[in-house]
């Protein structure tokens, strides 16, 4: 196994002080902090009531086909904000002050979604925030050998069709963080270049337990009603059209054309400086979406997060000015993209363009 170089930044930094000084300005005033913190909190009830409200109408009534359809869309859409606005803050310390607090309300990734906040928080926390869109430390751009994100990974033939048929690939994610990709990161000790190491105690019980809950109320009790098929079906189903949202909101944000990708190298060669190397591998694209940002937990302005992840995401939307200003202030890259439409096209270039380089030339004579 060839050994990964260090990757390491430089820290601070004019840019990041003078931008920290302005958001925690805005912070301390109280208008701030409670409209943060209610918008936030709204969610928590909303996000679960939908999963719970919906599971128990399929489950406790005899509903008709269109009250199955709309409860089948409460759950995808009821997990899907789980995940944005509720889990993502937690696990990143945005919800509360006290850390167990915060564990415990990020638990429901374990109970409502399937997989482990503790792996979470290694992979996502970790490995991603700390070394965004670097090579052999950012997990979540190693998915080789089915696809290349980065220009600094090997191109392989198959990589030209990268473009087409990575979309379904993108379904899978969730399935697989639910079964074998939580245990295989703990197994492996590592997720990248991030030391993960065997939970134990309450880490490990809420590990289990989560697992052990998810599994009873998502499987085993539909299966004491429902045919078998019919539980693997919705199952499946909605693991793969939640997974896509996932996966297509976090790609549109680093695994496009405008974001910057870096070796371990590079961040010494070039002395990187943290902060700086957040906001030019990153893109925020439909600021202006009211809906799409409730709905996403504030995740299209994965800027501001990447800098402040554990300012509540309710609050981005004011933070964006702030940071916007003080890169053009600063000379650092700021980028957004207006639309969703726009974002797409720039992911499937991206995937295109890195699926083509690097392949053989083929000339025709005569």
């Amino acid at each position: 196994m060839t050994e990964v170089q260090k990757a390491t930044f430089q820290t601070g930094g004019a840019f990041l002080r003078d931008t920290r000084a302005e958001v925690e300005r805005l912070l301390s005033t109280p208008e701030a902090r409670v409209r943060g913190a209610r918008q936030l909190y709204l969610k928590a009830p909303i996000s679960v009531g939908l999963i719970v409200a919906s599971w128990a109408v399929l489950l406790f009534t005899h509903p008709d086909a269109v009250v199955v359809t709309l409860c089948l869309g409460g759950l995808l859409v009821g997990a899907t904000l789980v995940a944005f606005c509720v889990q993502h803050d937690a696990n990143h310390g945005a919800y509360f002050k006290s850390r167990r607090y915060n564990h415990l309300v990020g638990w429901t990734a374990d109970a409502l979604l399937g997989f482990s906040s503790y792996a979470w928080r290694v992979k996502h926390n970790v490995a991603h925030h700390t070394y965004t869109n670097v090579d052999g430390y950012d997990d979540d751009i190693e998915k080789t050998p089915f696809a290349r994100f980065s220009p600094i990974q090997a191109s392989r033939p198959w990589y030209r069709f990268q473009h087409l048929y990575v979309w379904p690939l993108y379904s899978l994610m969730g399935i697989r963080w639910q079964t074998l990709g939580d245990i295989n990161s703990i197994r492996q000790g590592s997720i990248g270049q991030s030391t993960v190491r065997f939970p134990t105690g309450w880490t490990l019980a809420g590990l289990v337990g989560g697992k052990l809950f998810y599994i009873g109320w998502a499987i085993v009790l539909p299966l004491l009603l429902y045919p078998w098929w019919v539980v693997a079906t919705v199952y499946v189903g909605l693991s793969m059209a939640g997974s896509v949202v996932m996966a297509i909101t976090f790609q549109l944000a680093h695994c496009v054309e405008e974001a910057s990708f870096a070796s371990p190298a590079d961040l010494v060669a070039d002395g990187r400086v943290w902060a700086v190397h957040e906001v030019e591998t990153t893109v925020d694209f439909c600021p202006r979406n009211k809906l799409l940002t409730w709905a996403l937990g504030g995740l299209n302005y994965q800027i501001e997060h990447h800098l402040f992840p554990r300012v509540p995401h309710t609050l981005y939307p004011a933070i964006a000015p702030i940071v916007q200003r003080n890169c053009l202030r600063h000379g650092v890259r700021y980028t957004v993209q207006p639309s969703l439409r726009l974002a797409l096209r720039s992911h499937f270039r991206h995937l295109r363009v890195l699926g083509r380089a690097g392949l053989r030339a083929e000339l025709e004579m005569g």
